[in-house]
């Protein structure tokens, strides 16, 4: 055979080959369908996708938002997602219950939530800080994502370690930032238990201001010594047994975004990333998101502490939330 035609030969096959490689590797793909939330969500799946991280660890991830941990769970347990994302409180209380549930990871190391009071309302008790400014709060109406979520049970923990209870309030659904902050606005709530981008709103559009924030530091020990915890990564146990190269693709997938946004010479790709999947149509929207990327970021992590874990279903337990002590060490799938 002559060189030229040897060497056209030899081009086109390794071409061929990698096609196949390529098609095949594709095909192999899983599939894992993972709970996001309105505003920067769950920001390490995003930077994931964003690096092609999934891709490079077997598989391709698909966010699907959910705007409320509880349902979260529910669509994670009749199948149609992978992972649900959100407060150890709610995933503890669905273990109790019978739900075959894993953790395997944090999205947000640290506390989430964080009390943002109305323009409207007077916080005479606000200069004294935690705990006397939740008596502020008494007789009024208080904003939380839904009923029965992460943000009623961290609320209602305020308010004990004040020394108050639930019927001191008047809890009401107002689903994420983005509809909570015109619940705020109009005087619909007096204040909201939210996540970001609610303070961003707060700093840049100065709709509101944030008054009990534990990611700070402030609150009672107890819903403190959970912020190691802050919302947690759970999967199906029967993923893991069915599933167990797309779970581990999942969290090496995971793991490597941490690395990513961690780095400060990231910061620009990042911040890239937080203003294209997240676009808030308002002036000042960008600073919006800005902001919330920066105070947010220290929290992105996926490795986080088992004792935070425990720390929530022992309080829940403490609080009478639970009718049972729970051994979250058994719910733990770390690698």
């Amino acid at each position: 055979m002559p060189q030229t035609l040897r060497s056209r030969s030899t081009t086109a096959l390794a071409a061929l080959a990698s096609l196949l490689i390529t098609t095949t590797a594709a095909q192999a793909q899983e599939v894992v369908k993972v709970q996001d939330y309105p505003g920067l969500g769950n920001m390490l799946l995003r930077v994931a996708i964003a690096q092609k991280l999934c891709e490079k660890n077997g598989i391709k991830c698909e966010p699907r938002v959910i705007p409320a941990a509880p349902l979260g769970v529910q669509t994670l347990l009749s199948g149609d997602i992978d992972v649900a994302f959100g407060p150890p409180e709610v995933m503890v209380q669905a273990a109790n219950k019978g739900a075959d549930i894993k953790i395997v990871g944090s999205g947000a190391r640290s506390a989430i939530f964080f009390v943002a009071a109305g323009n409207h309302l007077e916080t005479p008790n606000a200069a004294k800080g935690y705990p006397a400014v939740m008596q502020d709060f008494k007789g009024k109406k208080i904003g939380v994502t839904a009923r029965g979520t992460g943000a009623e049970f961290q609320f209602v923990d305020l308010l004990k370690g004040a020394g108050m209870s639930a019927a001191d309030v008047t809890l009401v659904a107002v689903g994420a930032p983005n509809t909570a902050l015109p619940a705020l606005a109009n005087k619909q709530v007096d204040a909201v238990m939210a996540f970001e981008p609610m303070g961003g709103f707060c700093e840049v559009l100065k709709a509101c201001r944030v008054v009990v924030d534990p990611r700070k530091g402030e609150g009672p020990a107890e819903l403190l010594a959970v912020a190691g915890a802050g919302s947690v990564l759970v999967v199906r146990g029967d993923l893991l047994q069915k599933k167990p190269q797309a779970a581990a693709g999942f969290i090496a997938a995971k793991k490597e975004a941490e690395a990513f946004i961690q780095n400060p010479a990231n910061w620009e790709a990042s911040l890239k990333v937080a203003q294209d999947s997240f676009k808030i149509d308002i002036p000042k929207g960008a600073e919006v998101v800005t902001a919330v990327l920066k105070t947010s970021l220290p929290a992105y992590r996926f490795s986080m502490d088992p004792k935070s874990v425990q720390a929530a279903a022992d309080y829940l337990l403490a609080s009478k939330q639970l009718d049972k002590a729970v051994d979250t060490s058994k719910l733990l799938h770390i690698k």
